[in-house]
């Protein structure tokens, strides 16, 4: 496969390297760890063939060097494998080392028996565990984060299927937590380790391609950065410039996604400035634009607005000398300390003071993901845990100027849960910089949000698809399983009761009797969409009248001899019906079957009519069964469309999105062919 071997950290340099960082007491406590994992790992080795050692002295040495952690997070490194793979006991390191490296070690250690369950719900099992464990103290996951970098590094003596399971772990959940962490350093190269494992020949060609032009490259940011150097110094600022290097994926993301040439990518030829104060940082900018033309809509200043990791910096893009774009980023030394080492590198105290930007960001971690605790699934969990973890970032506005960020791609309604629980559970519509827009859009950095609330509008289990933030998406969950432990409470009451109605309903032979013309009703075998008295078995029939959809609030009627009728509850047929005795509790089962509903939309002719209806239907993430379009003699477009629909709020949507489209005369619900609810 072409793989790039990693040269590995002998024992020797680690110690030298720790003996110059630590203080004499650090270093004292830092040895007797390494003398208990060499002990406990002596007779085990590696696939390569290495002594077992090898591995958590080079974990060490990356918790060391590249999070400049302590001693006791350089020892949990050293030790993060004894409890689980050796007879060394979870008592014998809190005798040996305290508690805090016991708990570090806690934190990373792999669940060894999960019985019953696959490979997949353990791997993610083990994710759920030391997220969670990282939630009280994001040590835990940097020490992780180094394990799985070493790993990374030696990755091709596995066997191959198991080299692309675990590179795809490190590109959906260990690369985005060192990102989410500010630890930038671990995540290029994790994800160019992964990148390398999965897309062996994307790898190459990249790698290629850089190395064809990096000495003219290098030669012309060198050329940049002697300018720079001159143009600072005649303005007395102090400041070192430093050429920066673009890791192979993320050149080959910007090649993909924005469809651009290698030459097009900005910042393939970067430079960063380090500084010593915020006011220096913005003189600098300035003294750059004197001398070099920016681009326009590529300035972006992380300093007023940091990232919700810590990352803090100003980046501008200018015309290098030689026509072509180069990316300058700007920061002081503490800034360029946290990008490279992650917010929670220097944890709790330092010189006697707390960090106050570390901690306020350790906060937000924190706060961020304390709701994926109530997740118990490992699926879920990990889903959710993979939504939380976009690098990019989009800030929006209240009516009252109030900025709230985002991950990128958090919608209108992820805003309104962030306001409050409520403003989310009952949000009716919305606005966007006064514009009227679904509460599916999708949030830009600028924009102000207004809610609009009404008591009477409710969640949909839709939303679960479309909701960014985990928070918003816990809440959702939270009242839809409230609601089914107040349906299941009901239920109870009336099949407690001794007059039960349930009893008294007569289910008809399974023959079916012959439908009359005049029939009002839409006959259903047992479903397991609907629900009667707490009961699965029970006929049910929709009525026309009304038809109600998955989502509708519902009430059962029961019929003499055939079963039970569903209709809306503001339904106008049920409303005559004086006997309340024979009416009974029915519900909507969560995993509702998409039912398909036939629609027809009248507007008047234009160009590309046809392609907005079809975008507005499709933008709901429906899908469409039938298509067609005709036009008739007076110029009126008649569009047919048969849809599945999972609830009614889907269809209000398509319906609403339908209607705002220009010459739009009207849509309608012409047909919902029920028989998909059958069992038959």
């Amino acid at each position: 496969m072409g793989f790039q071997k990693q040269d590995e950290v002998t024992l020797d340099e680690f110690l030298e390297e720790a003996n110059k960082n630590l203080s004499p007491s650090g270093f004292d406590f830092v040895c007797r760890a390494y003398e208990v994992a060499e002990k406990a790992h002596r007779e085990q080795k590696r696939l390569s063939g290495q002594p077992y050692i090898i591995h958590p002295i080079n974990v060490a040495y990356i918790i060391l060097t590249d999070l400049a952690a302590d001693e006791n997070m350089i020892a949990a490194g050293l030790l993060h494998d004894v409890v689980e793979d050796t007879n060394y006991t979870r008592e014998d390191m809190i005798r040996d080392f305290g508690e805090d490296v016991t708990n570090l070690v806690s934190g990373v250690t792999k669940v060894s028996q999960i019985k019953n369950h696959s490979k997949e719900f353990i791997m993610l099992e083990n994710i759920r565990r030391f997220v969670i464990a990282s939630i009280e103290d994001p040590r835990v996951v940097l020490i992780k984060l180094a394990d799985k970098t070493h790993n990374m590094r030696t990755i091709f003596f596995q066997p191959e299927e198991k080299q692309k399971r675990i590179a795809q772990e490190v590109f959906s959940v260990y690369a985005p937590l060192a990102g989410r962490l500010g630890v930038y350093k671990l995540k290029s190269e994790l994800e160019d380790l992964a990148f390398q494992v999965l897309y062996p020949e994307e790898y190459q060609n990249i790698k290629q391609m850089v190395s064809e032009k990096k000495s003219e490259r290098d030669a012309r940011i060198q050329e940049i950065k002697e300018k720079v150097d001159e143009w600072l110094r005649a303005e007395g600022i102090e400041a070192r410039v430093e050429g920066r290097a673009k890791h192979f994926y993320s050149i080959y993301k910007k090649i993909i996604e924005k469809e651009k040439k290698l030459d097009e990518i900005f910042d393939l030829r970067a430079i960063r400035i380090i500084t010593q104060t915020v006011s220096d940082c913005y003189n600098i900018m300035g003294i750059i634009h004197q001398h070099m033309h920016s681009l326009p809509n590529r300035i972006k200043d992380y300093i007023s607005t940091p990232k919700s990791n810590g990352y803090r910096s100003l980046h501008t893009t200018v015309f290098g000398f030689d026509g072509k774009p180069i990316e300058i980023q700007i920061r002081t030394e503490e800034m360029n300390r946290i990008a490279e080492h992650g917010i929670a590198a220097h944890w709790g105290y330092k010189e006697g003071k707390k960090n106050l930007i570390e901690n306020k960001m350790l906060a937000r971690w924190r706060e961020r993901f304390k709701q994926l605790q109530e997740n118990t699934d490992p699926k879920i969990f990990v889903d959710d845990l993979q939504q939380e973890l976009t690098d990019e970032e989009v800030f929006v506005f209240s009516p009252r100027g109030d900025m709230f960020e985002f991950p990128k791609g958090a919608t209108v309604l992820d805003f309104a849960f962030r306001i409050h629980t409520d403003v989310g559970l009952h949000a009716k519509s919305a606005k966007v910089n006064g514009k009227v827009v679904p509460l599916r859009t999708i949030l830009n950095t600028g924009d102000q949000i207004e809610i609009t609330t009404d008591k009477n509008s409710k969640p949909s289990p839709l939303w679960i698809r479309f909701l960014k933030t985990s928070s918003a998406r816990q809440k959702v969950r939270q009242y839809f399983r409230k609601q089914q432990e107040e349906d299941s409470k009901e239920i109870s009451i009336i099949s407690s009761l001794s007059t039960n109605p349930i009893s008294k309903i007569h289910v008809p032979p399974t023959n079916k009797p012959k439908k009359s013309k005049k029939n009002t009703l839409q006959d259903l075998k047992t479903t397991p969409s609907i629900i009667v008295g707490g009961e699965k078995d029970i006929l049910a029939r929709i009525a026309k009248c009304c038809s109600p959809l998955p989502g509708d609030d519902i009430v059962g009627f029961i019929t003499k001899g055939r079963g039970v009728t569903v209709h809306k509850k503001d339904c106008e047929q049920i409303k005559k019906i004086p006997d309340t005795f024979r009416r009974i509790s029915v519900r909507w089962m969560n995993a509702a079957q998409p039912i398909p509903v036939e629609i027809e939309i009248r507007s008047y002719d234009r160009p590309k009519i046809y392609a907005e209806i079809v975008s507005a239907i499709s933008g709901t993430d429906t899908n469409i069964l039938e298509a067609g379009a005709t036009t008739n003699l007076q110029g009126i477009v008649i569009a047919k469309f048969k849809i599945q629909i999972e609830h009614h709020d889907q269809l209000q949507e398509i319906i609403d999105n339908i209607k705002s489209i220009p010459n739009v005369i009207s849509v309608e619900k012409t047909k919902i062919d029920y028989s998909v609810l059958s069992n038959s």
